[in-house]
């Protein structure tokens, strides 16, 4: 329909649990790419994350947020700009974790075309029974490419997400005045960005453990011979800003993520016996708990490096402002 459309996004729009996150990109005159967000809280109701089913659950009101912090409805103090009415933008869409499902799989060969790689993506997904396919759409990025006992092996990362909660998502954003052009998912969106910050996957040669915990939710990596070995995604049940969780290392958000962590090593550790993670990247909102690193290390036996705006800023970028993990996850989708 939009078929003026070809360049990637320079805007994106993350979705969260209670909020929402804007970045957009452009370049100084210097040709340095400059980047700005905003981040908007959403009330309790207007949306509940599910993998299964559509997570809005008032349209009405999540779509005026949309505009307001997009700027379509009105011009914001931030952007200072006035859009064409009626003309869309295109944007990155990023959904959170809880609202897809991811898996990982390692193919030997790889056709030629997208469309031949997605079919026999499909069919090892459902030979293995790993996600159930029935009226789902699947993304997927090659991650890494390795020689191991003389055969090749590419290691995929597959999302897998249902029709009616991305044709929900992108209806609102369509009505909203966005043009979801790209859907991602936040880990891999953030994973990517780590990737690019590092220098690339081929300078770590130690298995390490990347986690994001962000949106109610926890996401585990596991890497292993600069292979993606193993995926862990589930809902913490308990937020790092809830009233009721005390702050500090002894919180109950805090001895969440360190289960979750340690069950994630073990679980992966039963299916590689060499598996030796000394290093560990985390991405979460565990500022307010002071000593929370700290704990990690201590009790995972771990060296544990968290990455922030330093990190995204040493790449050379400029930011008008610095902001939440949450605008952090929306600048990762047009870094």
């Amino acid at each position: 329909m939009w078929g003026w459309i070809h360049k990637a996004p320079r805007y994106c729009l993350k979705i969260g649990s209670q909020d929402l996150a804007w970045a957009e990109v452009s370049r100084n005159w210097r040709g340095r790419r400059r980047y700005r967000s905003a981040v908007t809280g959403l009330s309790d109701g207007i949306i509940r994350l599910s993998p299964l089913e559509p997570n809005v659950l008032n349209p009405g009101e999540f779509q005026e947020r949309i505009r307001v912090l997009a700027g379509t409805a009105q011009v914001t103090k931030w952007t200072r700009r006035v859009f064409v009415p009626g003309m869309p933008r295109a944007v990155t869409l990023i959904l959170p974790d809880l609202a897809v499902r991811l898996a990982v799989l390692h193919l030997q060969e790889l056709p030629p075309t997208y469309q031949e790689r997605e079919a026999v993506i499909r069919w090892r997904l459902g030979q293995e029974q790993l996600l159930s396919l029935t009226g789902a759409k699947v993304f997927f990025q090659v991650v890494s490419t390795s020689v191991l006992s003389g055969e090749r092996r590419n290691t995929i990362l597959t999302v897998v997400v249902q029709e009616s909660v991305l044709e929900q998502y992108e209806a609102i954003c369509e009505e909203a005045g966005l043009l979801p052009q790209q859907v991602e998912v936040a880990s891999l969106a953030l994973f990517n960005m780590w990737v690019r910050t590092a220098g690339g996957l081929n300078r770590i040669k130690s298995d390490f453990l990347w986690v994001n915990i962000a949106d109610g939710g926890f996401t585990a990596f596991i890497f292993h011979q600069r292979e993606l070995v193993f995926i862990r995604t589930k809902p913490q049940g308990i937020g790092v800003h809830d009233e009721e969780n005390a702050e500090g290392p002894q919180s109950p958000w805090v001895e969440k993520v360190i289960e979750e962590c340690a069950a994630s090593l073990y679980a992966c550790q039963q299916h590689h016996p060499g598996l030796a993670v000394k290093n560990m990247i985390l991405i979460g909102d565990g500022e307010r708990h002071v000593g929370f690193r700290d704990k990690l290390e201590r009790d995972l036996g771990l060296s544990v490096k968290e990455l922030g705006w330093e990190d995204v800023r040493h790449s050379g970028a400029e930011f008008a402002e610095t902001s939440s993990i949450a605008a952090l996850q929306a600048v990762a989708g047009v870094a």
